[in-house]
């Protein structure tokens, strides 16, 4: 695990609207493709905003062009937080809501943690939120260039969500032990 320079919301949320309404511009002149695939190279350079982007398109869909996938979404959501994308991050809690309780609610963790510097009160959402998305993104092994290459639609999955459920609750004890170390 690293530390990650965080994309403030705000950038992250201006960033994501002048993506967004690009792909939606070009779809509606028919160039589609053009749009999302220069938005998917961006995606695949690492760029968090970008990531989200894809994660949102592949979450609603876009008819006619993209059909949803419950995959790629969740994939692509965790990451763009991992990658350090706020506005990213405050749209993943509800999937890791558990591994922030579970962390949160530990007063002993949080302390150790204040205590060698590795949150203090304004950033710990953000820090603790990111650290567990990245070590999902290491257990799952998601990485960019494997997602773009993934066609068609799925749709929610509870053999999916349990993947994801299960790299969550795998992440708990390893972001407890760089925060405390």
């Amino acid at each position: 695990m690293d530390y990650k320079k965080f994309i403030e919301k705000d950038k992250a949320y201006d960033g994501f609207v002048k993506y967004r309404k690009k792909i939606i511009s070009a779809s509606e002149k028919g160039n589609f493709e053009d749009a999302f695939t220069d938005i998917g190279t961006k995606a695949l350079e690492g760029n968090a905003i970008a990531q989200d982007v894809m994660a949102y398109f592949y979450n609603k869909g876009l008819p006619g062009f993209l059909k949803p996938n419950y995959e790629l979404y969740l994939s692509w959501q965790i990451l763009a937080s991992a990658n350090g994308n706020c506005f990213a991050m405050e749209k993943t809690e509800f999937l890791i809501k558990f591994a922030l309780d579970a962390i949160f609610d530990s007063d002993a963790v949080l302390k150790q943690a204040i205590l060698r510097g590795n949150i203090d009160k304004h950033n710990a959402l953000y820090v603790i939120s990111n650290l567990i998305c990245e070590s999902m993104v290491d257990t799952l092994k998601i990485d960019a260039k494997d997602l773009i290459s993934v066609q068609g639609e799925m749709k929610y999955s509870t053999a999916v969500n349990r993947r994801f459920t299960v790299a969550m609750e795998m992440a708990v004890p390893v972001v407890v032990n760089y925060l405390v170390s």
